[in-house]
């Protein structure tokens, strides 16, 4: 396929052109994408009324959410790259052939393995995470086309499909069918199902074969990337098994009942990067010292607004989704830190993609998940979440400056130290003074309450002064500083 496909200079270029809409659309997918979770939980847990039944829902859905990233091994950005290659579109969809079939074969094969290994007395809902799992690299493999393309509307409507939907189909297959773990699994595999179809419909992939080079470029991409990805996986949802194997019985499911702090973070600053992915990787030299400056500030920047939002929400999210457990609110206030390190990562870590040095990812993660796993295991056997959850934050700083140290001088004097340094003191002594606060209802409701206030008028007041002539201007002579 030639650049002047139908599916190629003008969608492509809108990737670019369109940041700041295609950021604004993306984030409200990851919203409605992250209310998915936040809706079902409090009535699954209501259904199933069993704390048995409750961590085998939750670890299979966990087991989802873990293996799609193994699975996809860094190859949705290898697709996005290819994209804007001299003549990539054939290549892209060559790769993203390869992960669909890939990830596909994979899940079955999970499958297959695992009910051999239990001798068809496993767990059924664990069968039906590892198929969903499978299903739903097609669905990332569509994206990465579609995120290139610059088609934000589509993207978000599968990943809507693929997840909201999802949890949403399961809870109705227990209310119609039985309040059981493995009946929701097979209402959500359902509607994954419907999702890989419809990917494949959007964007179609071709045969891995089909474009000389692609298979190639495609396991040399995925070899490097599968540790990274499993270690960034344990980093972002290791705790509750490693709760559920050194703490007492119960603990581990209290910190997965706010575990959603976390997984909503990631996943929302996640999609926001799916704007800055083909801004950062469509430049070069000065080009991308420039962008990189501008996509640093706004990453600081979103990162502080989703630690103000969530830290204050955390109270009265706890006491909907977690029973009112009162001594889970510090907790969930702590995880939302984690998008400070986040976005530093976020960053490098497409430089590293867009230079082909993707060999960094194998050695950078391990290496924060040991150091993390180390510090953490005290906490941990101690049953201490509190301390958890501020290991598990402040590891995720760790991997962001270490990304940062190894990507630095790819677009040096891009990096908007000085903005992003200032919003990581914002939100820690923000988080701090939450702290403080009383854990019961009322507060949390006057919390949420200030907060909605508040942060509407400071968009407002943000917005006044870029308007104002000069207001937003930096000085030329300063314009490398930052």
């Amino acid at each position: 396929m030639s650049n002047a496909a139908p599916d190629g200079g003008p969608a492509a270029s809108g990737a670019v052109s369109n940041t700041g809409r295609n950021s604004l659309l993306y984030l409200a997918g990851a919203l409605m994408q992250g209310l998915g979770i936040f809706i079902v939980q409090p009535f699954a847990l209501h259904l199933l009324n069993s704390d048995s039944k409750w961590q085998e829902l939750f670890l299979s859905v966990s087991v989802i959410q873990v293996g799609v990233v193994l699975a996809s091994a860094g190859l949705p950005l290898a697709i996005t790259k290819a994209w804007f290659e001299p003549g990539g579109h054939s290549k892209a969809r060559a790769i993203s052939g390869f992960l669909s079939i890939g990830g596909l074969l994979l899940g079955l094969a999970g499958a297959g393995i695992y009910a051999l290994a239990t001798g068809g007395r496993g767990t059924p809902s664990f069968a039906i995470a590892l198929l969903a799992m499978g299903l739903q690299a097609s669905v990332l493999a569509a994206q990465a086309i579609l995120r290139a393309q610059g088609r934000p509307v589509m993207f978000v409507a599968l990943s809507l499909c693929s997840s909201m939907a999802a949890y949403i189909g399961g809870l109705l297959a227990m209310l119609l069918f039985g309040a059981e773990a493995v009946i929701f699994m097979a209402g959500y595999g359902v509607l994954v199902l419907l999702s890989a179809v419809l990917s494949l419909l959007v964007a179609p992939p071709a045969m891995p074969l089909s474009h000389k080079g692609a298979l190639r470029e495609a396991i040399a991409v995925g070899g490097p990337v599968l540790p990274h990805t499993g270690a960034l996986m344990l980093l972002t949802q290791g705790a509750p098994f490693l709760l559920a194997a050194v703490a007492a019985n119960g603990v581990s499911g209290d910190y997965g009942k706010v575990q959603v702090f976390i997984l909503g973070t990631v996943t929302l600053l996640g999609a926001l990067n799916n704007a800055w992915v083909p801004a950062l990787m469509s430049v070069r030299g000065q080009d991308r010292v420039a962008r990189m400056r501008s996509t640093m500030s706004t990453a600081s920047f979103a990162g502080l607004a989703i630690v103000v939002v969530a830290a204050a929400g955390a109270n009265l999210v706890v006491h909907i989704m977690a029973g009112g457990k009162e001594s889970l609110v510090p907790v969930a206030q702590l995880m939302p830190l984690a998008a400070m390190g986040y976005v530093l990562y976020l960053n490098a870590s497409t430089l590293l993609f867009a230079d082909n040095a993707t060999w960094w990812l194998s050695v950078v993660t391990p290496s924060v998940l040991l150091v993390s796993a180390a510090i953490v295991f005290w906490p941990a056997s101690t049953g201490n979440l509190v301390g958890v959850a501020a290991v598990s934050s402040a590891s995720f700083l760790l991997l962001g400056l270490a990304y940062f140290v190894v990507a630095r001088k790819r677009a040096t004097g891009g990096w908007a130290p000085g903005r992003y340094a200032l919003c990581c003191i914002v939100a820690v002594a923000y988080t701090g003074f939450l702290m403080l606060l009383p854990t019961n209802l009322t507060t949390g409701l006057i919390t949420v309450a200030a907060v909605a206030v508040a942060v509407p008028a400071g968009a407002a007041l943000w917005r006044a002064r870029l308007k104002r002539p000069g207001g937003a201007r930096v000085k030329p002579e300063r314009a490398h500083v930052d």
